[in-house]
């Protein structure tokens, strides 16, 4: 009986660490909302101007080599909302992580009224 339970506790517990080496993955976040939480951290850095209040835009990145980002267009009817956009991310470089390059990221930005 004492063989018994203790066979039946060891099977259990390789069980329950096999179950848990198998559902580990890996935590990295999706790419496009990484860089889309980035740039969203980079325009609030900056004092927002009124004349760009309530405009829309979207803004077409990819990432470089040296993890910098490279505007490829800005998509907007506002002017100033373009030049706002271009001088504050454009070749600033992303934090850490794993960015492929070459792929052109579409990233929506709204600014609040």
């Amino acid at each position: 009986m004492k063989k018994t339970l203790l066979t039946l506790v060891i099977a259990m517990a390789f069980n329950v660490g096999y179950v848990v080496a198998a559902d580990a993955k890996p935590a990295f976040p999706n790419p496009a909302k990484a860089i889309a939480s980035q740039i969203y951290e980079m325009l609030g850095e900056n004092n927002i101007p009124d004349e760009i209040r309530g405009s829309k835009a979207e803004v077409r990145v990819a990432v470089d080599r040296g993890n910098h980002l490279r505007i490829l267009s800005v998509d907007t009817e506002n002017e100033a909302m373009e030049d706002f956009v271009r001088s504050s991310i454009d070749f600033q470089k992303l934090g850490k992580g794993t960015y492929e390059k070459g792929i052109v990221y579409r990233i929506p930005i709204e600014v609040k009224k």
